[in-house]
């Protein structure tokens, strides 16, 4: 659930703003109250907030990129952008062996 869509609001909007939105949305009917009251809810508390600014704005372009998959008995690294990044089968017993987003450069 995105309390930003929910509410037709931006990231920046005041405690003002987001009591007013939500006001507008219970009117429009195009959400439960239910959701209309925990989009508001969640907005208003600083730390949910934070979260859901961070869920919502961060640009996860640039770690993509920068993330490599290494799985068991495969010799080579593949970035996750790549099409060729896919998990062998789950019957193999593939699993994630070491993600190296923050790893320095070698």
């Amino acid at each position: 659930m995105n309390p930003y869509k929910i509410l037709d609001i931006d990231y920046c909007a005041t405690k003002r703003e987001i009591i007013q939105a939500a006001a507008r949305a219970m009117r429009e009917r195009k959400y439960s109250g239910r959701e209309v009251a925990v989009a508001q809810k969640e907005l208003l508390n600083p730390i949910t907030k934070a979260a859901h600014d961070f869920l919502q704005f961060i640009d996860v372009k640039p770690l993509q990129e920068q993330l490599v998959l290494t799985w068991p008995n495969d010799q080579d690294k593949r970035t996750a952008s790549e099409p060729s990044a896919t998990p062998p089968e789950a019957d193999e017993g593939a699993c994630l062996s070491r993600l190296t987003v923050f790893d320095e450069d070698s």
